[in-house]
């Protein structure tokens, strides 16, 4: 019961906060700039090692993130373009970031592996919507990995940092094979029925 009344405690103040947004003329889309915006910004303090800074407007990104999409589905805003822009701005604050941790000493090169596992899952999403389909029911999704990758900021050895930035890339891989083997059983499925009906 003390769950249910946080998660609904954060829902109603997303939604508020969408709100006054949105009265302001904030789209989707300008809530999805700001995030983006912030998240370069963060990445290019995590390179100067002004890390309380950085988690600061890190913060900011992921809030950002959040409200867009609040007030995409509360005001029925949601586009195909918004979605892509969505998670294309996504990968760019995660690349910024990890480069940002790289030229800063606190990863090692190693750490990039977050960024390629990002890169192949969002090349996976985005193949599912080309067809149709949803793929919400990935087990790594974003969360888990940003949990990984805040570790890895928080840790002060690099390698123990690099790691955590190694196992959110894995988490990455991870999703896009399960993507790719849904993908792979509904062609074989679609193939049966075909032949079937041909029969």
């Amino acid at each position: 019961m003390g769950l249910y009344k946080m998660r609904s405690a954060k829902d109603e103040f997303l939604f508020r906060v969408a709100s006054a947004a949105h009265a302001r003329g904030l789209s989707p889309n300008a809530m999805t700039v700001l995030g983006l915006c912030f998240g370069m910004a963060t990445g290019v303090l995590f390179a100067f090692r002004q890390i309380p800074f950085a988690f600061a407007l890190g913060f900011l990104s992921v809030f950002c993130d959040v409200l867009d999409g609040t007030i995409a589905r509360k005001f029925n805003l949601e586009t195909s373009f918004g979605r892509i822009f969505d998670s294309v701005s996504d990968r760019v604050c995660e690349l910024a970031v990890v480069l940002g941790a790289l030229a800063g000493g606190i990863i090692e090169p190693l750490g990039v592996v977050a960024i390629l596992g990002s890169s192949t899952l969002f090349a996976f999403r985005a193949l599912s919507h080309v067809r149709g389909l949803n793929t919400d029911y990935v087990i790594f999704g974003r969360t888990e990995r940003l949990v990984f990758i805040l570790l890895g900021l928080i840790l002060p050895f690099a390698a123990l940092s690099t790691l955590c930035f190694v196992v959110a890339g894995c988490f990455g891989f991870a999703s896009s094979l399960q993507i790719a083997v849904f993908l792979s059983r509904r062609h074989l499925r679609t193939q049966a029925v075909q032949e079937t009906l041909r029969a």
